[in-house]
């Protein structure tokens, strides 16, 4: 339910919540702090009434607004001998009733007490009251809560408007904020919406926190998807081109035979060409295939284990030197690379093929710990290629279908090498490198 809200009605709903919060659980802890403070503070005046009584011989009176009445007790003649209480004894027998009287029977009875101080209620009135042992008599001052309860509430007053403009102005504060985080989510927003609806926008994230990261990355996955889009449009172009020229071929030849018109003379040689054919679609729609099929078990494979990859090297230089008749130097340590051991057949394989396409007369192959170098001494690789060598139907001068270094590539990734191509003084390198984790 909270989670549906927008950001600024969230925040609000948190403001109200922390003004609700302050008055039920801050205000009591503020009120029972406060009263205790004021108690302090009575007792305190208290008992520096009795101080001056006692030292100064002086006994307050009581017409003044915060008025002390004081009281002198002598236990000897049960008796009240002193009292600036205003009206008859009456007044004085009810205060000793039902204020202090017991209290007063305690520290006279006790030898451990000296001083009590308390409060109690007389008339529907609270009364703070010391009672100290003063030699051999007792004096009692009392004094009205009337003078406390008005600061307790000033006091109470002033922090709850203390409070509230606090809190005021750290909800302006965070509204404020609030709205510079929204703005710039509804300039990314706006430009998610141009991209799902393909319309031209720009965003700039002037930002260095992580809203701005994310903008930015949406600008780089924007570029990104317009750079794969430009490429799986020609890769459809090419596609649809590469498969043209040898479906044209073999039903135009097809037709011909059909109609006992041999196109190279005589009927096995035009098969031958339709066979031809026939094997090229055959091999590109596989290589297609392949290389979808590489993308599915790159989001299916999660447990990645090592092989010995220098048994697979020889097996396959072995065979190919067999098939192609060419010469493979090898220098092979005994080392384990990370993935599926048929994959890493196919991209050496294909790496061998494009090699033997360009070389001149010799063809190396280096594996090293997490290092494998595949080499051939034909000519260089221009400068400008290098950088799109794997990319789907990017194809050299003797390239066949611009699909087998982006087999290779794709292998390599799936298991956590980079490859790349460097040119050497004399010849080409491919190297497989594996990543730092």
């Amino acid at each position: 339910m909270f989670k549906s809200f927008s950001l600024l009605k969230q925040l609000l709903v948190v403001i109200l919540g922390l003004a609700i919060m302050l008055v039920a659980v801050v205000m009591p802890i503020v009120d029972s702090n406060v009263h205790d403070i004021i108690d302090d503070q009575m007792y305190e005046k208290l008992e520096t009434s009795q101080r001056d009584s006692v030292e100064y011989d002086f006994m307050p009176s009581n017409n003044k607004e915060k008025a002390i009445y004081t009281i002198v007790y002598d236990p000897t003649e049960n008796a009240f001998t002193f009292s600036n209480l205003h009206g008859d004894a009456t007044t004085l027998t009810l205060l000793y009733n039902y204020l202090f009287g017991r209290d007063l029977e305690k520290i006279v009875n006790s030898r451990r007490h000296n001083t009590i101080e308390s409060k109690g209620t007389y008339a529907r009135e609270t009364y703070y009251y010391r009672i100290m042992k003063v030699d051999d008599e007792y004096l009692i001052s009392i004094m009205s809560n009337s003078y406390s309860d008005k600061l307790i509430t000033d006091i109470r007053n002033r922090i709850i408007y203390i409070l509230y403009a606090v809190l005021t102005i750290f909800a302006l504060v965070l509204v404020l904020w609030v709205i510079s985080l929204i703005r710039p989510l509804k300039k990314i927003k706006t430009y998610v919406d141009s991209i799902a609806n393909r319309e031209e926008a720009t965003l700039v994230m002037d930002r260095q926190d992580e809203i701005g990261v994310v903008g930015n990355a949406i600008v780089t996955m924007k570029d990104e998807l317009m750079k794969q889009e430009k490429v799986k449009e020609e890769m459809i172009h090419n596609i649809s081109h590469d498969l043209k020229t040898p479906i044209a071929l073999i039903k135009t030849y097809g037709q011909s035979v059909k109609d006992d018109i041999y196109p190279y003379g005589d009927k096995d040689s035009s098969m031958d060409i339709i066979l031809e054919n026939a094997d090229r679609l055959e091999h590109k729609v596989k290589s297609l295939l392949y290389l979808n099929r590489l993308d599915y078990l790159s989001a299916e494979e999660s447990e990645l284990k090592p092989f010995p990859i220098k048994d697979l090297i020889e097996h396959i230089v072995m065979q190919m030197e067999a098939m192609q008749h060419i010469h493979i130097e090898t220098d092979l340590d005994d080392v384990a690379f990370i993935g599926n051991e048929e994959h890493w057949r196919v991209a050496i394989e294909n790496i061998i093929d494009n090699a033997s396409r360009y070389m001149k007369s010799v063809i190396k192959i280096t594996l090293k710990e997490d290092t494998l170098i595949i080499y051939n001494d034909g000519d260089p690789i221009d400068e400008d290629k290098k950088e799109d060598l794997f990319n789907p139907y990017v194809k050299g001068i003797k390239g066949q279908f611009g699909l087998g270094l982006s087999i290779v590539s794709k292998i390599a990734d799936m298991y956590g090498y980079d490859i790349h191509a460097e040119n050497k003084d004399i010849g080409v390198a491919f190297i497989f490198t594996k990543r730092a984790s």
